[in-house]
């Protein structure tokens, strides 16, 4: 993938993204000439499966996908990583055929003749949905052995009744009870649990529309139900924003780094709500921690530039604009770089007489520092 061609292109995402707003992607694309299309049409040119998607593959809303070629079918790594936004793939030694034969080898796929059938797609979907929620590997075959060793003459399809107990243990489940692999009941639950992807999806569908009171609502139940996701966090940290309970939006933006130390956007928010309530050195930390995370995010390094000219910290600037410049050569913040950059080079020259800054100079560099005033989500 790393040769996909972006300029001119257009993608549909299937599903959701596991620790990337969509909105971060779909900014992505649009710098690289691309398009993201809304809903899969004849004019989409490739496909984007999420891990989140992974459950519904047999729904009639695949149908379409499952009429494209392969070779526009993209997985969500894969698109990532060609993205720029996942890092590269190393040690991958396993071919296809050995994966498949070791899933085979403890019966958790159960081919014929080298062919596999319905019930192993099944299974396979089903494992796939439980490594997405944390489970290991090793885990599910501790499982497949346990259950064929309580539950004689039961097959692989028993598998597809597993599920985690909140104690993090893995259950069969029986309806809308869990019991212990042997079959002993364990609790009930009062109702079926709601699909988090479909909370999720209505969850966005409200926020964009403006429903915010409604959205908060949503991804707090999609929150118990995945209480560390990160982008959930996030979500509903920029609905609290845009009600104006700054405080809640903080924490949980803070929730969402500290699930995920490395979230460029949450970073950035936070840095964006330091600099709202007149903590610029908290605000610098933030955004310096998201240029940390992610390099070639350009928004973070101009308010960064901009705290650093305000706390007489030129020189630390200069960079910091030149590498913003590089990654965003022709917006309207690109041009207002070059004349902060500009200011900074003009403070920086020595004057003949020693080495200090012209305070003229120095005040004009300032009053040009103006931060970016919306964060983007």
């Amino acid at each position: 993938m790393g040769g996909l061609r972006f300029e001119g292109t257009s993608f549909f995402v299937a599903g959701r993204f596991e620790r990337l707003p969509k909105s971060r992607v779909e900014r992505e694309l649009a710098s690289r000439g691309a398009k993201l299309h809304r809903r899969l049409n004849r004019h989409t040119d490739f496909a984007v499966v999420t891990h989140e998607a992974a459950g519904r593959i047999a729904s009639p809303a695949f149908a379409a996908l499952r009429a494209m070629e392969p070779q526009r079918c993209l997985s969500e790594e894969a698109f990532l990583r060609a993205l720029g936004l996942a890092p590269a793939l190393q040690g991958k030694d396993i071919e296809e055929t050995r994966l498949l034969s070791l899933l085979s080898l403890f019966d958790v796929l159960t081919p014929a003749g080298g062919q596999f059938g319905f019930n192993d797609l099944k299974v396979a979907q089903h494992v796939a949905n439980l490594r997405r929620r944390g489970v290991s590997l090793e885990m599910v075959l501790i499982a497949a052995t346990e259950l064929r060793r309580r539950r004689r003459g039961g097959g692989a399809h028993d598998l597809t009744r597993l599920d985690i107990a909140p104690s993090g243990e893995l259950m069969m489940r029986i309806g809308d009870v869990l019991a212990e692999l042997d079959g002993q009941m364990r609790f009930a639950w009062v109702q079926p649990p709601p699909d988090p992807d479909a909370l999720f999806e209505a969850a966005e569908e409200a926020e964009s529309s403006g429903a915010l009171l409604l959205a908060e609502r949503l991804y707090y139940a999609c929150l118990s139900a995945s209480p560390r996701d990160p982008v959930i966090r996030f979500n509903i940290g920029n609905v609290l924003r845009d009600l104006g309970r700054l405080a809640e939006a903080k924490a949980h933006y803070l929730a969402a780094v500290d699930a995920e130390p490395d979230f460029a956007e949450a970073h950035f928010n936070l840095g964006h709500l330091a600099m709202g309530a007149g903590n610029n050195k908290e605000a610098i930390a933030h955004l310096e921690r998201a240029v940390l995370a992610e390099p070639d995010y350009a928004d973070p390094l101009y308010n960064l530039a901009a705290l650093y000219i305000q706390a007489d910290r030129i020189r630390d600037a200069v960079p910091v604009l030149e590498r913003y410049i590089r990654l965003d050569a022709e917006s309207k913040w690109a041009r207002e770089a070059r004349k902060l950059l500009l200011a900074c080079r003009t403070v920086l020259v020595p004057q003949r007489r020693g080495n200090e800054f012209p305070s003229s100079r120095r005040s004009a560099a300032e009053a040009a520092a103006t931060p970016l005033l919306t964060p983007l989500r």
